[in-house]
């Protein structure tokens, strides 16, 4: 049903989480007016829980500094990196000192002087620094977004504070509640402590209290999108059951949604104009995402299986020779599929899906070399294995700037992988089999000098 409709005629208010608020600070500047013009157009509607107001409060200070600040930061962490370089490569030129190169305060003067060039560029980029302030702070300084919220609090809109009592008894039953693992917020149980860790569930109280006193339907609207308020099914979100289950005891109707579902549809039910930028900014998925980082996540975690061995390799069904294999080669990988798993604050995880192909060489002990002592091992025996791996991958999801072109993450995990052997051969590295051609296992030359008599070479009899 229409949100227009909702709001006008089936007697629904709105509801935002705090994150809702505090992500406005974080969006590219296009969007954050964008957003905070969808917000004022359904303003009479907008109810905020106690919790959220006391939550926004504490942190818009710094989010809308950072919003202020971010063309200024931007810069000054880019020279930061050229400085530190500049400093590297200078420190790196004191080899060609202890090794008495001619002429290296020469080399030393040309780089520093390359490096100068290269920060006065930078600084020259910046010198229309007042534009790219106003780009970034379309605002221009002052929190329109914090206005807002006090606009709602003119309005009375602001849900009663929860007492003592209140939040004595939601504790402790958020302390049953998250031991049964029933939502929302037992997924902060283990990053938080005290009050803080039902802060989820505080808040949920006050939307349900609100909700059968006043009688009133519930647009509740979150962009924490872990497991203790959505389900994924077959990649799609969906309101957590149980949640809908408990809000219905109060006799009225909830409809969840994310942030950007509910700007897209005011946006288009109100006439709200939407820029090319915020169009790719409504539209952009984690599909995207995973499309724009699956080759890179593949680079990061392909070379711990080239020295994991028989780590990942079903070794039960494998015909591995028993003085070990050389390193693992990839020789082909296709990326399956990807999902979110989890979301805590600004950190997303995801799990990717790769099917991998490798190679590798393995031996057979042959005994010892009377004189030497040293172990004889076989030509090698070349084995093909084929998997699946789980890798998990975490990203941190600052929405500000560059909207369209984070391919980034801040971690690369592989959870699991399961090689099995598809193929393997012996190498023959003998030119001419004997009497007896080559033997069967080991592939040397066999003949009536090395034959034991059961179709094996004296070194292989034993294990027959």
């Amino acid at each position: 049903m229409a949100i227009i409709d909702l709001l006008k005629n089936k007697n629904y208010i709105i509801v935002l989480d705090t994150n809702v608020f505090l992500n406005i600070y974080r969006f590219s500047p296009e969007f954050s007016v964008f957003a905070l013009e969808c917000l004022k157009t359904v303003k009479k509607k907008i109810f905020l829980p106690a919790t959220v107001q006391l939550e926004f409060y504490k942190h818009n200070n710094t989010e809308f500094a950072k919003m202020k600040n971010r063309v200024a930061s931007a810069g000054s962490a880019t020279k930061t990196q050229i400085q530190q370089a500049k400093q590297k490569i200078l420190t790196s030129c004191m080899n060609f000192d202890r090794l008495k190169f001619p002429d290296i305060d020469e080399l030393k003067s040309v780089l520093t002087e390359k490096i100068d060039d290269l920060e006065k560029s930078f600084d020259d980029f910046f010198e229309d620094r007042n534009i790219l302030n106003f780009i970034s702070d379309p605002w221009e300084g002052q929190d329109e977004l914090l206005n807002f919220v006090k606009e709602l609090e003119t309005l009375n809109h602001v849900m009663d504070s929860p007492s003592q009592q209140d939040l004595y008894n939601w504790c402790a039953e958020g302390e049953s509640r998250y031991k049964k693992q029933i939502p929302p917020g037992f997924k902060d149980s283990k990053n938080k402590d005290g009050i803080r860790k039902y802060s989820d569930l505080i808040l949920w109280k006050e939307i349900l209290r609100y909700a059968k006193t006043n009688k009133v339907n519930v647009i509740f609207v979150t962009d924490d999108v872990k497991p203790d308020w959505w389900e994924s099914n077959q990649d799609k979100l969906t309101f957590h059951e149980k949640l809908i289950q408990e809000f219905n005891r109060t006799g009225q109707t909830i409809q969840p949604y994310i942030s950007s579902e509910l700007f897209r549809e005011i946006s288009s039910e109100y006439n709200i104009p939407v820029t090319d930028v915020v169009d790719v900014a409504l539209n952009i998925s984690d599909n995207d995402y995973f499309e724009s980082v699956k080759d890179e996540i593949f680079n990061e975690f392909s070379p711990e299986i080239t020295y994991s061995y028989t780590t990942y390799i079903d070794v039960a069904s494998s015909h591995i020779g028993p003085v070990g294999m050389d390193e693992l080669e990839v020789e082909d990988y296709t990326f399956l599929s990807a999902e979110r798993v989890d979301r805590y604050d600004d950190i997303v995880t995801y799990n990717f899906r790769y099917l991998l192909t490798v190679s590798s060489t393995s031996y057979e002990y042959w005994g010892r070399d009377d004189d030497t002592r040293e172990i004889i091992t076989s030509p090698g025996r070349n084995h093909e294995f084929k998997g699946e791996f789980i890798v998990q991958v975490q990203r941190k999801a600052d929405i500000f700037l560059d909207y369209t072109s984070d391919s980034s993450f801040i971690s690369v995990e592989i959870l699991s992988g399961d090689l099995r052997e598809i193929h393997y051969h012996d190498v023959f590295d003998y030119d001419e089999p004997g009497e007896l051609g080559y033997c069967p296992d080991c592939g040397c030359p066999f003949d009536f000098d090395n034959d034991v008599g059961n179709v094996f070479c004296s070194r292989c009899a034993w294990k027959h």
